[in-house]
């Protein structure tokens, strides 16, 4: 089920909860040609989180930045998986079994049920990648 496990990273951007921020987030990346690959974003007590994976890491950190926007860079796992029951399963019992503590998960949606990519950060990132590559 699981195709591919490599480490990669994720930002965070932190703003106020106001209309239209996403839009503007995704905006400024699709200007410059830079793909989002998987998200998730949530709202509460007036602060907005946006966690999200591209496909071009280095221009995206640095076109944040230049936009004085606040974001946090994350070391996470990121896995090609089957879009099918029981593979999310799979997964965690092989980090439960290994004590791995999962901290975050979100994931893309697969086009035309091919694979999709997963993102989780881990209390040990290195451990979980050589667990889920065995």
């Amino acid at each position: 089920m699981i195709q591919s496990v490599k480490l990669g990273k994720e930002f965070v951007v932190v703003s106020e909860n106001k209309v239209g921020v996403l839009s503007k987030v995704a905006a400024m990346l699709a200007d410059r040609g830079i793909d989002i690959v998987a998200i998730s974003a949530q709202a509460a007590g007036g602060v907005a989180l946006m966690n999200f994976v591209t496909d071009d890491a280095l221009h995206t950190r640095d076109l944040l930045a230049k936009r004085g926007l606040k974001i946090q860079e994350n070391t996470v796992l990121l896995l090609e998986i089957e879009d099918k029951p029981g593979a999310l399963v799979q997964i965690t019992r092989k980090l439960a079994a290994k004590k791995i503590d999962i901290l975050n998960i979100y994931a893309s949606a697969p086009a035309s049920y091919g694979p999709c990519t997963l993102v989780m950060a881990t209390d040990n990132n290195q451990k979980a990648l050589i667990t889920l590559k065995h």
